[in-house]
């Protein structure tokens, strides 16, 4: 644990001990007692009470083709399939440009498949039934597609409620069957599978319904159920009344999950007749429906509170769980492109990318270790969409930037450009401020390398107190050091920080010390 210890000759020295790095906490500004934490710190994670600069991002498979179409908003899916011999095998379909791309899990070759579309905005979700295995898309504006992973094209799929026939039988004894009102095709923004029925809305014309479709039959969305019957299409409102409408539909925990601007409603029951709505309560809703993840005990999303957590029953901002860790990010989020944000969890680990500082696109990848409660922030534009790659028992971490997939976590670079890290500690007044500290040793170990094998990596560390700087440009061996190297500084209060240079990879391992001396007034 991070804290303060007698040393020496009283209380005129002292080693101030920093037990574990415990990642940002903003929550006290600068002023946090907590001296293993950090109010300013990008490209550096804590785990575990080891601080280390953030793994790298390598391209993973082939660029999409060039097209004269802008290659922003793309969107990345993962298609499950099986061929004719009952083996399984999946794709990975992109929406960019206007139209879809298809390719092998290696992305190595694309594709174009179908026509081409208004958005590139597309919700897909996954369905099998005994005759069916299908990529179902929709967007909102165009007529929802599906995909079967082995056509050249998606084929339509015409989602109606309102048709009207009449049958009826000719001279000739024949059933003849009429169309009489074709109906009304509806556009969804959201679509889910939950207990064999799919579930859709985030309908420009309709901002407070929710439709869902017969049992095993996503061609029926029909409203042709009883309360007494188990299957059959329809549709229920969410009316709130308060100017909101529905951004999202999820399934989690074996509920609907239906999110609107400030509210979150449960919709519970496996058939028609037996569909219950409850308001659940805690906290808004969400203006940011790709920020919602779920790891099976619980389910996460940004709201205009922040990140918050949903267990099953009840919803709840972390800020109000006494987690005000990142209320200064937060506050910097560009609430005009708020849509932007997009996450994903992977190992417990919840990767959130947002648009910060008033910017169009997202810049920042925050991260978010939900057994520890420890934060990151990553300085990596340009995140436009994850995708969690499984292959079996493998999980491969991706995002989409324009017209390029990237792998996370892979290397020690940002593709070729170096990671440059900085980790700053609140300021530390061992705990008055009636004495003037002078710093002399500082005591870390350090597992270093170099981008550059024909140079030694390095560290710098900087002392502050008031408008004096004091640095110290440190070299390294490759591999693990023990460092013991004096940095003064003198005042009443001071804070160090911790900086890789040249973008080279670093671990502060846990234990780090620093020999202070005090003068009292």
């Amino acid at each position: 644990m991070s804290g303060y210890q007698a040393y020496g000759n009283g209380m005129y020295e002292r080693l101030l001990s920093i037990g574990e790095f415990t990642g940002l906490d903003q929550s006290r500004g600068l002023h946090s007692g907590d001296v293993g934490s950090s109010p300013d710190a990008v490209n550096f994670i804590a785990r575990f009470g080891d601080l280390r600069t953030s793994n790298g991002v390598a391209k993973y498979g082939a660029k999409i083709p060039n097209s004269s179409y802008e290659s922003v908003g793309g969107r990345l899916f993962q298609g499950f399939f099986r061929d004719e011999f009952g083996n399984d095998f999946s794709k990975i379909v992109m929406a960019l440009h206007g139209r879809f791309y298809v390719s092998n899990t290696d992305a190595a070759q694309w594709t174009p498949i179908g026509a081409t579309f208004s958005t590139n905005n597309w919700t897909a979700v996954n369905y099998r039934d005994d005759v069916n295995e299908w990529l179902i898309f929709t967007n909102g504006v165009d007529t929802a597609q599906y995909w079967d992973g082995k056509s050249s094209a998606c084929m339509p799929l015409k989602i109606v409620q309102g048709k009207i026939t009449e049958t009826s039988v000719n001279e000739a004894g024949e059933t003849v069957t009429v169309v009489t009102n074709p109906g009304e095709e509806l556009h969804f923004s959201a679509i889910t599978l939950l207990h064999e029925r799919l579930w859709g809305g985030v309908s420009a014309d309709y901002p407070d319904r929710v439709y869902w479709s017969n049992s095993f039959d996503p061609n029926d969305w029909e409203l042709n159920y009883t309360d007494s019957e188990y299957d059959g299409g329809g549709f229920l409102d969410v009316a709130t009344f308060d100017g909101s409408r529905i951004r999202a539909i999820v399934n989690a925990m074996d509920d609907v999950l239906i999110f609107k601007d400030k509210s979150i409603h449960r919709l519970s029951g496996t058939y028609p007749g037996e569909f219950t709505l409850t308001q659940v309560f805690g906290t808004d809703g969400t203006l940011a429906p790709r920020t919602i993840v779920t790891n099976g005990s619980a389910l996460w999303f940004l709201s205009s509170d922040g990140l918050c957590r949903y267990s099953g029953m009840e919803a709840s901002p972390l800020s109000a769980l006494g987690d005000r860790k990142l209320k200064d990010i937060w506050a910097r989020i560009n609430d005009s492109t708020i849509d932007s944000a997009c996450a994903v969890i992977k190992d417990n680990v919840i990767y959130l990318a947002v648009p910060l500082d008033g910017s169009i696109i997202n810049t920042h990848v925050i991260e978010y270790h939900v057994l520890d409660g420890t934060y990151s922030i990553i300085d990596l534009p340009g995140v436009d969409d994850w995708l969690l790659l499984r292959e079996g028992q493998l999980e491969t971490l991706l995002y989409l930037n324009a017209d390029q997939i990237y792998r996370y976590d892979s290397g020690y670079t940002f593709d070729g450009a170096p990671i440059h890290a900085r980790w700053s500690s609140p300021m530390i007044s061992c705990g008055t401020l009636s004495s003037r500290k002078q710093t002399g040793r500082i005591y870390l170990t350090v597992t270093a390398q170099s981008l550059n094998i024909q140079e030694m990596p390095k560290i710098k560390i900087s002392m502050f107190s008031g408008n004096k700087v004091r640095e110290k440009l440190i070299a390294l061996k490759p591999g693990l050091n023990e460092i013991r190297k004096r940095v003064k500084i003198r005042g009443r209060m001071f804070r160090f920080q911790i900086e890789n240079v040249d973008g080279g990879p670093l671990i502060i391992h846990r234990g780090m010390e620093i020999h202070v001396e005090e003068d009292f007034d």
